[in-house]
């Protein structure tokens, strides 16, 4: 299972890099593909999974294990970072935030749509929710208030959550849901193309992305932040999952979610404030780098339970 999920992952992130690196898909490029997969080719495939009313979704406790095991380690992240690294409160926000914000669209899609097809992709709305509703907010809630902006930054952070393609996409899938009702042929055929590109589409976007990324200079918080994040995260989650007596497939989605690099927007994030900028891009190459062994890890560990 782990060579069958995997290396067409990784393939198709590879093919992204060397696109980016020949030249063949220009920054403005991959700016452009990574709207178009944001927009609309992952929330399309969030909505045609959960409108599918043959997907099982979980409930909300896959959502509150990984909800548990990210405030732990965050914690666990800011001490570490204010008393190892000598960060600043604003820069301890910026790297914990980049040891519990898993790339769970882009790189987790593909694979749970992989492993599980629509079923995977239903029960990993859940953490996606978790992502986009929570810790992004939070996270813009914190730093707002360190540069004094306050409420205003949090009611706009608030109001991007909630009009956020994949946010609405979730909603819709979910209303869908409940009407118990078949998705129109019209709609399928539509929502159906876009939703079977996001994959490959969202995995050459990223290898692209992780093509442009300069080598860092210094490795003491790149490192560290991987390691949380590529080690401590996914044993954290697991951990937390097995003691809610979680189903088997809810807590393989959780772990292999937590063992994921950081998602993009955690450097988009630190550019905007201008906090750890470099060291949240450099960590997220070299997380998503060196995530081939840790999800590869999980995968073979839950294959030999």
């Amino acid at each position: 299972m782990t060579v069958t999920v995997l290396v067409p992952i990784f393939a198709l992130l590879a093919i992204g890099f060397a696109a980016a690196r020949r030249g063949l898909l220009t920054a403005e490029g991959n700016s452009g593909l990574l709207k178009i997969v944001s927009c609309f080719a992952i929330p399309a495939l969030l909505f045609r999974s959960l409108a599918d009313g043959r997907a099982a979704i979980g409930g909300g406790g896959i959502a509150m294990a990984y909800l548990l095991g990210c405030v732990t380690l965050l914690i666990m992240a800011v001490i570490y970072g204010r008393m190892a690294l000598r960060l600043s409160v604003a820069d301890c926000v910026i790297f914990g935030l980049g040891v519990i914000y898993s790339n769970s669209s882009l790189i987790g899609v593909p694979i749970a749509h992989a492993m599980f097809g629509r079923q995977g992709i239903a029960l990993l709305s859940d953490i996606i929710a978790v992502h986009t509703l929570v810790l992004l907010p939070a996270a813009t809630l914190l730093l707002a208030f360190g540069d004094g902006e306050g409420p205003g930054r949090l009611s706009k952070a608030l109001v991007s959550a909630i009009s956020n393609p994949m946010t609405l996409a979730l909603a819709a899938g979910t209303a869908w849901r409940q009407t118990g009702l078949a998705l129109p042929l019209l709609v399928d055929h539509v929502v159906g193309p876009l939703a079977d590109a996001a994959p490959a589409l969202a995995l050459i976007a990223v290898g692209a992305t992780v093509a442009r990324v300069p080598l860092p200079t210094t490795y003491a918080a790149p490192l560290a932040s991987v390691l949380l994040k590529l080690v401590v995260h996914p044993l954290l989650t697991w951990t937390i999952a097995r003691a809610m007596d979680l189903p088997w497939d809810q807590t393989l989605i959780a772990t292999i979610t937590a063992a994921l690099p950081p998602g993009i927007n955690v450097y988009i994030l630190a550019a905007h404030f201008g906090r750890s900028a470099e060291d949240a891009a450099r960590s997220f190459a070299l997380a998503t780098t060196l995530s081939a062994v840790s999800v590869a890890i999980v995968i073979q560990a839950f294959a030999w339970r």
